[in-house]
């Protein structure tokens, strides 16, 4: 049947383009923006929905009435702005080209195709909304949604009139016309008339409204460190930059396609050269540390981890016991299994548990949980916070921070700060500032203390106080692909290892502790890579994604703990007689492999190589990492108790009742949904009645008497 409708399809093709295939082809050249943007409009609610709803579905789940609205609204603002683009074309290509006249869409149809291919995704942002949305709230976005777009197109209308009855104006857009076109007026002034040519004071009325709207939405839901402030939904900032793109980009092919100028190729050129006189980069910012204690500890005892752990382990009398936690990438997902099982564990193992924690290496999205995990830690360095089980209201713990949307954020900072950059106009905007502060800034408004900045001197503080545990956020290294260990100890030891720490590198400076996660989490072209803002010889890394490297975060852990037994076990002063090593993995067990039924070959030849990438990194970590844990475990099995335990999201054979209601799929995103939140936590109240979680518990509490 497949075979049988691709041959139809083809013969309906072949019939409609041999009989004038020449202008055909013409007519889709000159319309191949309007044609592609209108094609992203109709397969992106597919995309999210259906074909990559891990990355794209959070998109469309909208969480509030507003939300609703405007997406309705800037969905239909899209739709109008292809189909408007591909009007001018039709009109003015046979003065311009040349080519056969061919057919013209009158104004009322031109309305209705703009609906048609804004529809899908309002019905797909309205479908998936139901979850946050009740059916009044829906009913009421949709209306307001409609009416405000029939609203825009009447002041579109308005302002049209305007326009064309204002002369004096009217007489200055024609002119410019005329300057720009120089002698090559077909297509943009009626030869007859002397105004401009059918379509074009629209776009024109149509751009003033829609930067008009880009302004606003900009100023208005600028970033800042303030929690629960009103955010505009992700999509509203992907849907202004298709209406923007293809008004712009649609006239720009319009006038270089007389001159057979490649546009794409003359914007690539226009960019990168706009780069190179610019010095346009992606920079982290570096603080200048104070001259006090802490700079002087930076220097002399930031790598004496027997006194740190020490102070850390003070409670414990004989024998002791170490915990060493690592927490893999993978986005939100991550950061909210990171926060729930050691909050988890803190409740079912008390707080001896997390006072014996001593160091965490995580890397990504686990990185964002531990920083706010460790930042609601007390001066008597165990997690103190409201525990609320609520996951939607306003609690401040570390869970709500953790699972809090940045996907809003990073939207901003793409349609405000990096598109400038990208389409090579830099010097509109400030050079150190991006998607990736405006995440930082997101964030820091989460903290417990949003108007106070943390940063690694003041955590190295808290960890010579026995406060808070070693932190180290993985990253990895641009221009070598060596580990970046942020963390305010002090690591590089050997010389041949192949990873290089902050203080190591950067020693006179500090950091934010949001900026070292967001550096740590620097998930591939949702933030960008980055080097330091303070010009350093010599020292001007990159700085990517720590999962490029190790996503789990055990290599950091491991090597560590065995370069710290060498030194510890010949006076063996610090008594530490058991090691527990946590590996806190955000997604399931790989799935087994005996049912694959092979299909998808278009998808895997465009998308398998990415999903390959996500997949490999998962299941061949977790087995190298158990290997290197016995490995370890082996090595030391005379002088210290090791024990190794890999802390999974519960998957369908290990939890068949969390997933009795239907498949659970962890988002790649970074926003969670409230049913995805849910079933965070329903995830960690299914694995407790485990082996695993069981055996922790038994070997904590009647094994090492803990």
């Amino acid at each position: 049947m497949k075979k049988i409708t691709w041959f139809a399809l083809v013969l309906v093709v072949l019939a409609t383009w041999l009989p004038s295939s020449d202008a055909i082809w013409k007519y889709l050249f000159f319309l191949r923006l309007p044609i592609l943007m209108g094609l992203f409009l109709l397969l992106l609610p597919k995309l999210a929905k259906d074909w990559l709803p891990a990355m794209l579905k959070s998109l469309f789940i909208l969480r509030d009435k507003w939300q609703l609205a405007t997406i309705i609204v800037s969905a239909i603002g899209a739709g109008t702005s292809v189909i408007l683009v591909t009007s001018i074309i039709l009109d003015n290509s046979p003065a311009r080209f040349s080519v056969p006249a061919t057919i013209k869409i009158p104004e009322f149809w031109q309305y209705g195709i703009a609906i048609a291919l804004s529809l899908y995704i309002c019905i797909v942002a309205i479908d998936l909304s139901q979850e946050k949305l009740n059916k009044n709230e829906i009913w009421w976005g949709a209306s307001v949604g409609t009416v405000l777009s029939i609203g825009l197109l009447f002041i579109l209308g308005l302002l049209k009139q305007w326009l064309s009855s204002n002369t004096f104006l009217n007489k200055i857009v024609v002119d410019i016309f005329s300057f720009i076109s120089k002698n090559h007026l077909a297509g943009y002034i009626n030869p007859q008339t002397g105004e401009l040519a059918a379509g074009h004071l629209t776009a024109i009325a149509y751009l003033i409204i829609g930067l008009t709207i880009y302004l606003t939405v900009g100023l208005v839901f600028n970033p800042k460190p303030e929690p629960n402030r009103p955010e505009a939904p992700a999509l509203l900032y992907v849907l202004m930059l298709v209406s923007t793109t293809v008004i712009i980009y649609g006239g720009a092919t319009f006038y270089l396609d007389y001159f057979r100028v490649p546009i794409l190729v003359l914007f690539i050129a226009f960019s990168g050269l706009s780069y190179l006189a610019f010095d346009v980069n992606h920079f982290f910012q570096l603080n200048t540390l104070n001259e006090s204690k802490d700079k002087k500890r930076v220097d002399s005892d930031s790598g004496d981890f027997k006194q740190v752990l020490d102070k850390r382990l003070k409670h414990q009398q004989g024998e002791r016991t170490l915990v060493i936690v690592c927490a893999s990438g993978g986005g939100i997902q991550a950061a909210g299994w990171t926060v729930e099982v050691l909050t988890g564990f803190q409740e079912l193992l008390g707080k001896s548990f997390t006072k014996a924690i001593g160091l965490i290496s995580s890397v990504s999205g686990g990185s964002v949980g531990t920083m706010y995990y460790l930042d609601r830690f007390n001066k008597d360095g165990f997690l103190e916070e409201n525990q609320q089980k609520s996951f939607e209201g306003t609690t401040r713990d570390s869970f709500s921070a953790a699972t809090r949307d940045s996907l809003d954020a990073v939207g901003w900072g793409m349609a405000y700060l990096d598109v400038w950059r990208f389409i090579g106009l830099p010097f509109l905007i400030r050079p150190k500032f991006d998607r990736g502060t405006a995440v930082e800034i997101d964030w820091q408004a989460e903290m417990k203390e949003p108007k106070k900045s943390k940063t690694l001197a003041t955590w190295r503080k808290q960890i010579f106080d026995g406060e808070i545990p070693i932190p180290v956020f993985n990253a990895t290294l641009v221009e070598n692909g060596w580990r970046f260990l942020m963390t305010p100890m002090t690591f590089c030891k050997l010389p041949n290892k192949k990873y290089l720490d902050f203080n190591s590198l950067y020693a006179a400076y500090d950091m934010n502790v949001v900026t070292a996660a967001r550096l740590s989490a620097t998930f591939p072209y949702v933030s960008p890579i980055c080097r330091n803002s303070i010009n350093i010889p010599d020292r001007n890394y990159h700085v990517a994604d720590g999962g490029y490297f190790d996503n789990s975060g055990f290599v950091t852990a491991a090597e560590w703990l065995d370069e710290q037994l060498n030194e510890w076990l010949p006076e063996n002063s610090l008594n530490i007689k058991r090691v527990l090593i946590l590996q806190i993995n955000a997604f399931p067990e790989s799935p087994s492999t005996e049912k694959v039924q092979g299909d998808g070959g278009w998808f895997m030849a465009t998308i398998g190589p990415l999903l390959a990438t996500f997949k490999v990194r998962d299941s061949v970590l977790a087995s190298r990492n158990a290997k290197e844990a016995e490995l370890l475990a082996q090595k030391w099995q005379d002088k210290v108790d090791i024990q190794y335990f890999p802390i999974f999201f519960p998957s369908a054979s290990d939890a068949p009742e969390f997933y009795k209601t239907g498949q659970y799929r962890p988002p790649l995103s970074w926003r969670l949904t409230d049913k995805e939140k849910k079933a965070i936590k329903e995830g960690w109240t299914a694995i407790t009645t485990g082996k695993t979680i069981k055996k922790i518990k038994h070997l904590w509490h009647e094994t090492w008497n803990m």
